[in-house]
């Protein structure tokens, strides 16, 4: 009875806040399609998103109807000659596929969408959004041909240009589609389109779209050019082959076109500036040092003032599709932003000696204007990490196994020295610069993919905490280059863990949809490519070919859960199922029948075979590698069965469903029957002898207790073994502690995790002067990667425990606000959570003994909120000033269904 009248009460209490007669919604905005503001070169299956907005409190979609046309004058008539979705009774608002329409190559359609409210309102249309197909079968290159310059450089610099006349007509639209191996630059008229990277295998190659209407100019002469780079396979870049096709379509207002593709007649030349025979840098074949003289650049190559007749024609390879580039091509809607910025401090230590410091380590390169001195000379440049004690040099004893040096020579007239390639870096040692160097004259040209900060924020009463978020989302705007890269200096692949450990908080911190797909499904594509009995490669794309370690390959499942608990994409699952299904089937192929655990999972080599565990192997601390059923690989097989049963169950498929979880409840009964001690603890496994291990490993413990496989007699005994053994862990389980902590509800202990610089973890890296995540905690002394974004995975606990937002719901149809209760050891946080809904805010503080906390659910969202007891008794809480009795569960009180708007909640 007394459930039945707080239920009575919180319904009064929310009707009451209700109008008595609500307004209708307004227009849906931030429309999407592709993820993306009004895409171009979009594969054909389009999906569509949208925001509501709807003033009145507490507001659900109830329905929405989109409609799609081939032209605006159709879309403003209403006239969907596409398709019409008709109206759908659904919440959804992101992935909403567009069923039964055949698309056309290249062409631009138009589409809105509006909703209706819980009451069965509708609102207007929203405004026009579009989106462009691009080039969608292989017939549709025609008229293009891939082009190459005869040439044997292993680091092929090439121009690439054709000069067109256009007509004496408007141009309505003009788009190039382009692919190149490994990257190039475009150019119209000497302006800048855009960059693009393609290091995948030539048969999955992307092509990229440009919109370049603005930059054609009627009735004259108009040059298009390129400049393409081709430097070998390395670690994240397959070899590929030397090689581009282009091709553009301009429309005029007359309904007339004029296509333009590359074949013999583009003129081609070395890009000679660019000194070949250059060692290789080292580190995983990031390419060559670039030795660039600039006496030898060719001034104009992207204009119509240079006279090209004596550059040689290309040469054609063949019309697509042609070896090896034998697949159809990829539509790549990733795109790369660049940003200038000006050094920290530049430091002159006299004879032209240079030290410029950025203040934190970026990737990029710098972008310097010297003069020469002397005719021909050589100026030396090294990049760094650190510098030695007095300041007056690069360490060269912390390089990153990677040789950051630049040879340059200036040709005396303000020439500009700007590396090509990319490198993580925060200094650079300039020994013997011609002119004086300044904020005038030196900047750094940072680069990521376009992951946006703006997205979300935080904020908290303790300044370690804050710098602790600011590192991690600083790192992992670093790593979102070609791919989610291990680091952008050594080795610039993608590692499977690396990529999830990147990807997942870039959905919420960065509002993240693109890059995880692409990189989603390129791993799938490795098990194509590679493995038919269901792994996945660790790094992918790469130069050595099939390359597993066992447990990157498990953590794939939970990356998929990750990405579908954000997105609803239920056609990701559909589409993919067999594929994931395979992972798991792999993995239960290795079960032992006496034990009932997974024994000697097959993959990886030398200390990666059966399983990394952890890296570098210090990071390890202790993990006992000589167990064959190991802890941490039972954990993952636990969860991937769990996993693929959930999707099961999501897609209708019961058989499935029971036979996973059969076979997720099974091996978490073996994994509590064998690999719990006396102590109550989990062990590091089972050895070959069948004799249990007598080593406890911080990571054999919080895996399963963040993956919900503990006993509930022994969760108490598991989590003060996490605490005791604080930070003993990397970045490979990483995750898996503040999840554990978190999920104890121990929340001062989690406070003391992120900003204790006494214990391994981020605020020691702060401490020691990190302005970036390390591969290890103990990278600065033994010359790890002190760029490696795999650490910004902490910033997930920071979201669901300290700002305390989880989903219950995919696409956040429902999410739990909770922060956790931190005693003395956090008065306040506040930030905002990106979703497909909007953005979701909190902030709380803590003091004078009284709790407030202070919410925004975006329309179509609800909330279930809990407050801490803050130690008192009674369940009576403040909601936006009406009391309302909460449940009691644990140490907390919770309301729930709270709707979208603003809510003030006090204890």
């Amino acid at each position: 009875m007394n459930q039945i009248k707080q239920t009575l009460l919180l319904l009064f209490f929310l009707f009451s806040v209700i109008k008595m007669s609500a307004a209708n919604p307004n227009a849906p905005f931030n429309l999407r399609s592709f993820d993306k503001q009004n895409p171009i070169g979009t594969n054909n299956k389009a999906y569509f998103g949208w925001h509501t907005s709807d003033s009145d409190p507490n507001e659900i979609q109830s329905a929405y109807q989109i409609i799609v046309a081939s032209s605006q004058a159709n879309l403003n008539a209403n006239k969907a000659d596409v398709w019409n979705s008709s109206k759908i009774h659904s919440r959804k608002q992101n992935y909403v596929y567009l069923d039964g329409a055949d698309l056309k190559a290249a062409t631009t359609y138009y589409w809105k969408v509006r909703s209706w409210d819980k009451d069965g309102n509708v609102g207007p249309y929203s405004a026009t959004a579009t989106f462009t197909t691009g080039l969608l079968t292989n017939k549709d290159w025609a008229t293009a041909k891939w082009i190459k310059r005869d040439s044997k450089d292993n680091d092929d610099y090439t121009y690439f240009r054709k000069k067109t006349n256009l007509p004496n007509k408007t141009i309505k639209k003009a788009i190039t589609y382009i692919a190149a191996c490994h990257s190039y630059e475009l150019y119209i008229n000497g302006k800048l389109v855009g960059k693009g990277f393609n290091n995948h295998y030539p048969q999955y190659s992307y092509y990229n779209a440009w919109d370049i209407t603005g930059l054609l100019n009627k009735n004259t002469e108009n040059t298009l050019a390129c400049l393409t780079h081709w430097y070998g396979g390395g670690q994240g870049r397959a070899t590929g082959s030397r090689g581009m096709i282009l091709k553009t379509i301009i429309e005029y207002s007359d309904g007339s076109k004029t296509t333009i593709g590359t074949d013999k007649t583009w003129k081609q030349t070395q890009a000679s500036q660019w000194i070949q025979g250059q060692p290789q840098r080292g580190g995983e074949g990031v390419g060559r040092i670039e030795f660039v003289d600039s006496r030898k650049a060719i001034a104009n190559w992207n204009t119509s003032k240079l006279d090209d007749s004596t550059w040689n024609n290309a040469i054609e390879i063949g019309s697509h599709p042609t070896a090896p580039w034998t697949g159809t091509l990829q539509s790549d809607l990733t795109r790369v932003i660049e940003k200038k910025i000006k050094p920290a401090a530049i430091k002159n230590l006299g004879n032209g000696k240079y030290i410029i410091d950025l203040g934190k380590i970026y990737a990029g390169s710098f972008k310097i204007n010297f003069n020469e001195r002397i005719a021909g000379d050589t100026i030396k440049m090294l990049g760094g990490y650190q510098l030695n004690e007095g300041g007056t040099a690069i360490n060269p004893k912390m390089n990153q196994s990677t040789n950051l040096s630049f040879k340059y020579i200036p040709n005396g007239n303000n020439s500009v020295f700007n590396p090509h390639v990319y490198f993580g870096m925060r200094y650079l040692q300039i020994d013997n610069a011609p002119n004086d160097l300044n904020q005038n004259n030196v900047s750094f040209i940072s680069r990521h993919f376009e992951l946006d900060a703006a997205h979300s924020s935080f904020e908290s009463s303790n300044e370690m905490l804050n710098k602790t978020w600011e590192l991690m989302a600083h790192t992992l705007i670093l790593g979102a280059q070609e791919d989610f890269v291990d680091t952008p200096t050594r080795e610039k692949g993608a590692f499977l863990l690396d990529s999830w450990s990147q990807a997942v908080p870039a959905m919420s911190v960065m509002y993240d949809r693109t890059m995880n797909m692409r990189a989603l499904n390129q791993f799938l594509q490795s098990q194509d490519q590679y493995w038919p009995d269901g792994q996945l490669n660790a790094v992918y794309p790469n130069v050595d070919g099939g390359r597993d370690i066992p447990d990157f390959t498990q953590s794939f499942l939970v990356w998929v859960w990750d990405y579908y608990s954000q997105t609803a994409n239920i056609e990701f699952l559909k589409s993919n199922y067999s594929r994931l299904k395979k992972i798991a089937d792999y993995v239960d192929t290795y079960k032992n029948e006496s034990t009932g655990l997974i024994h000697k999972l097959k993959g990886g080599k030398g200390p990666y075979e059966f399983g990394i565990i952890d890296w570098p192997a210090t990071m390890r601390y202790g993990y006992d590698m000589s167990t064959e059923s190991r802890t941490v690989i039972a954990a993952y097989a636990y969860e991937d069965f769990n996993i693929i049963s959930k999707i099961a169950a999501i897609l209708g498929n019961e058989a499935d469903k029971t036979l996973y979880a059969n076979k997720a409840e099974a091996i978490k009964k073996a994994i509590n029957t064998h690999l719990i001690n006396q102590s109550g603890v989990y062990i590091d496994g089972i050895k070959n002898d069948k004799k249990a291990s007598t080593h406890v490993s911080q990571h054999a413990n919080i895996l399963p207790y963040a993956l919900h496989i503990v006993p509930d007699t022994n969760k108490k005994q598991v989590i003060e073994e996490i605490k005791t053994q604080k930070m003993n862990v990397g970045m490979v389980c990483l995750r898996w502690l503040p999840e554990s902590l978190g999920l104890a509800d121990e929340g001062e202990h989690l406070i003391d995790l992120y900003t204790n610089s006494q214990w391994d973890g981020w605020a020691k890296t702060i401490a020691l002067g990190g302005t970036a995540t390390w591969e290890s905690w103990d990278a600065n002394t033994t010359n790890q990667s002190m760029s490696h974004p795999w650490g910004a995975v902490g910033l997930l606990g920071m979201q669901n425990y300290i700002l305390g937002i989880t989903t219950l719901a995919p696409q956040h149809e429902k999410i739990q606000i909770k922060p956790l209760w931190f005693g003395n050891k956090l008065a306040s946080a506040k930030g905002t959570y990106a979703t497909d809904k909007g953005a979701v805010k909190v902030d709380w503080n803590y003091t004078n003994a009284k709790y407030h906390l202070k919410i925004t659910v975006p329309n179509n969202c609800s909330a279930k909120v809990y407050l801490p007891k803050c130690g008192k008794t009674g369940t009576t809480i403040e909601v936006d000033n009406k009391e309302v009795i909460a449940t009691e569960e644990g140490n907390y009180l919770y309301i729930d269904n709270i709707g979208s708007g603003e809510h003030h909640f006090e204890r």
